[in-house]
């Protein structure tokens, strides 16, 4: 058996699963604060899994950790995590095989999730496609001619750090403008705090009373058909779409998938994304680019690590 586990900037999803993709346990936790709680998070969850015997999923052979950040393969380290700001060249693979006595595999949070989903999802259809990860940052894998592009070092398709705007936002790795400012759940609530004075019928004036404001809570509103909750999500998905137009024009991809929590809200953002792909896009590359939701966002990412582990430590 193996695990896998996602490490995103708000929660560590895990799970065990075996050699075809059946998953048998599943655990969804918050993140931690710092490098030792976080350590001690992934820890208990395989210890966890461990505990539970061969009936439930027999002796586990490898983990695949997916975490957020550029990140060192070679090395088994993560560079830098613009959402996990304690993580700095932290050896993490080193750390957790010291810790449990196993084979650690690192990889990107996001190309964890395109593995999982040209495993077991949309993915195996198309040779040329490439997925969005869209949460706290955003995050981005590719397969191109059927194969995992990954870069030298593992960290390519950092997408949410491609800049939009050479005069933008200060972004949290040090640049400018950066897509993540625009077109995150971080900046929908950012923009929703901004400008809900200028919407004084909101019912998310009440709601924020009593709850704190999340990207969820704007989600909620908009299926309401909240005016100013709706106009948020056009906001991001026209940004979105503007950095999805640039990797047509590079790519001429077959699909496009989106995952992360935002992706949730697929039916007020991808209709955006389309139209201003539509208007921006050269003839020829954006006709006929497929755009679809990740099959199983809350666990595809963690199975992706979890068939990294199964591949390199068979």
């Amino acid at each position: 058996m193996y695990v896998g586990i996602d490490i995103g900037g708000t929660n560590i999803k895990a799970l065990l699963a075996n050699r075809k993709g059946d998953i048998l346990n599943y655990k969804k936790i918050a993140t931690g604060q710092s490098q030792k709680e976080i350590e001690d998070n992934i820890c208990d969850i395989i210890h966890l899994f461990s505990s539970q015997g061969p009936a439930a999923g027999g002796d586990i052979k490898a983990i695949g950790i997916g975490a957020a950040g550029s990140i060192n393969r070679e090395k088994g380290s993560i560079i830098t995590s613009p959402n996990i700001r304690y993580w700095e060249n932290y050896p993490i693979v080193n750390r957790i095989e010291k810790r449990i006595g196993k084979r650690v595999i690192l990889e990107n949070d996001a190309t964890a999730a395109v593995v999982g989903e040209w495993w077991k999802g949309h993915g195996r259809r198309f040779r040329n496609w490439f997925m969005l990860t869209l949460g706290t940052g955003i995050g981005g894998g590719a397969i191109i001619d059927n194969r995992l592009y990954t870069g030298q070092s593992g960290s390519s398709m950092e997408f949410g750090h491609t800049s939009i705007d050479y005069r933008g936002k200060k972004c949290t790795c040090g640049n400018v403008g950066c897509l993540e400012q625009y077109s995150s759940a971080t900046a929908l609530v950012r923009f929703a705090r901004r400008d809900l004075k200028k919407f004084p019928g909101s019912f998310i004036h009440a709601r924020k009373k009593k709850e704190r404001l999340t990207a969820l809570l704007v989600y909620e509103e908009a299926l309401k058909g909240d005016e100013f909750a709706i106009q948020l999500f056009r906001k991001v998905a026209t940004y979105l779409g503007i950095g999805i137009a640039n990797l047509v024009n590079i790519f001429n991809p077959e699909a496009v998938i989106l995952a992360g929590g935002l992706s949730r809200a697929h039916r007020f953002i991808l209709p955006v994304v389309k139209e201003t792909v539509t208007a921006r896009a050269l003839p020829g590359l954006k006709e006929r680019v497929r755009y679809l939701v990740i099959k199983d966002e809350e666990k595809s990412p963690a199975l992706g690590a979890a068939k990294l582990a199964i591949d390199t430590f068979q």
